[in-house]
């Protein structure tokens, strides 16, 4: 045999080596998928833990405004609607506002009502697209300090993908009187 002919035979890829090739490519798309992938949920998830701690902190504002609403009443106790909450209420910022002493918030029922997003994209038990997620809002007196301070915690809770999850917020607020 001639030397120019065995050259010719050496040209092509073998068989193993196209496995190979194909085993590396399909090893990178796989890595590159399964991290795009777990961004994914890793980004929503956070999506959710922020939108629950909104959730928290305007739960609080809610309690702090019917104490403020209360106090520049001056008819009315300063903890007037609130102190009613020590086993959980839920409240959103479409229900009565407090006027005239009458308060937002209403008793939690276990699991809790889901929070839906309305036409104007707000969070509010009734609306347009469900949320998955439940506020409840405690209120309790702290002990020693009875009609001068009351305890507010505010836990909001979700599913993702069957995992739960919650987030709370908790403040204090005082008799300004």
């Amino acid at each position: 045999m001639s030397k120019s002919f065995l050259k010719e035979q050496n040209k092509g890829f073998t068989i193993l080596e196209m496995v190979v090739a194909i085993f590396i490519l399909v090893v990178a798309i796989l890595g590159t998928y399964s991290i795009f992938s777990r961004m994914a949920m890793v980004t929503s998830t956070a999506s959710a833990k922020l939108t629950a701690a909104y959730l928290a902190q305007e739960g609080i504002e809610i309690v702090r405004n019917i104490r403020d609403t209360n106090w520049l009443d001056g008819s009315v106790a300063w903890d007037n609607g609130i102190i009613n909450c020590a086993s959980g209420c839920e409240a959103d910022y479409t229900t009565n506002s407090g006027v005239g002493g009458a308060t937002p918030l209403k008793s939690w029922i276990i699991p809790g009502e889901f929070l839906y997003i309305d036409e104007d994209g707000f969070y509010r038990y009734n609306g347009i697209t469900p949320t998955g997620f439940t506020r409840k809002i405690t209120v309790t007196e702290v002990p020693g300090h009875e009609d001068e301070v009351l305890n507010v915690e505010v836990e909001v809770s979700w599913d993702d993908r069957g995992t739960g999850y919650s987030f709370v917020a908790e403040t204090d607020l005082y008799n300004w009187r």
